[in-house]
């Protein structure tokens, strides 16, 4: 039964992967990476593959057959890789959040740590997802009518999408088995925060958790949409506002 961190890229999952690196779960990364990503590059390398033919998969009724005996064998090499950990284990990499149907159907009590970042944010970063020259960017963009649009649109566009489809595979599971938690929240209540993620995943926090939230979050990060132009912001908050509203980012 893994803890999986799921999150469009840029929605500050690194920061909640470092937290639970801290409390020793096992999530096959090393403080090296930047990313806080799983560092098994075959592991990650499929899950990207997966990403193309389940975009648009938010059920694990509906997963081919197919691509569920290819993520098993790449999520069973991965855990040996691990160690096989008899403890707390699973991973961030951020493509997993397209493939949560081929993930709930071969373990159904996975453990979903949900990170959500304002749109706005997402709106001026960059990520695969989004950039029309990568396959599954342009697959997204295609199907949220975004590949003619600027940039910021594109972003805000795949933001929104990958959000609403997580919302729409969650109403297939437990809801006791997903813990939302916002970047913004993470990053201006850092103890508060990891207390409910200890307490969803029945653990206790510990020294090295609590040093890492006193010194290794940055604060700043909260609402960098506000140093680009307010006409672009404004577009973006038209644009995706039925997301940003169903998360309280906008009234």
């Amino acid at each position: 039964t893994p803890v999986v961190l799921m999150g469009r890229g840029h929605s500050g999952t690194r920061v909640l992967a470092f937290a639970c690196m801290h409390l020793g779960i096992k999530l096959g990364a090393s403080e090296e990476l930047a990313t806080g990503d799983a560092d098994d590059r075959d592991f990650t390398d499929r899950v990207k593959k997966l990403t193309l033919s389940n975009v648009d998969v938010t059920s694990s009724r509906c997963v081919r057959r197919s691509d569920l005996r290819y993520f098993q064998k790449a999520v069973y090499e991965y855990y040996i890789r691990l160690g096989s950990p008899s403890g707390l284990w699973g991973w961030k990499f951020p493509e997993t959040y397209i493939i949560g149907a081929c993930l709930a159907h071969t373990f159904p009590r996975a453990k979903y740590l949900h990170l959500v970042r304002d749109g706005r944010d997402i709106a001026f970063k960059e990520h695969l997802t989004d950039n029309p020259r990568r396959k599954i960017g342009k697959k997204i963009l295609s199907r949220t009518g975004a590949l003619s649009l600027p940039r910021y649109l594109q972003a805000a566009s795949s933001w929104a999408y990958q959000v609403d489809a997580f919302d729409q595979f969650r109403k297939t599971i437990p809801p006791d088995q997903v813990l939302d938690v916002t970047f913004e929240r993470l990053c201006l209540n850092p103890a508060e925060t990891m207390d409910r993620v200890c307490k969803f995943l029945q653990i206790e926090i510990n020294e090295a958790c609590r040093t890492y939230l006193s010194d290794g979050i940055n604060r700043s990060k909260v609402a960098q949409y506000r140093e680009n132009p307010p006409d672009q912001i404004s577009q973006v908050e038209e644009h995706v506002g039925a997301t940003l509203k169903r998360y309280g980012y906008v009234q």
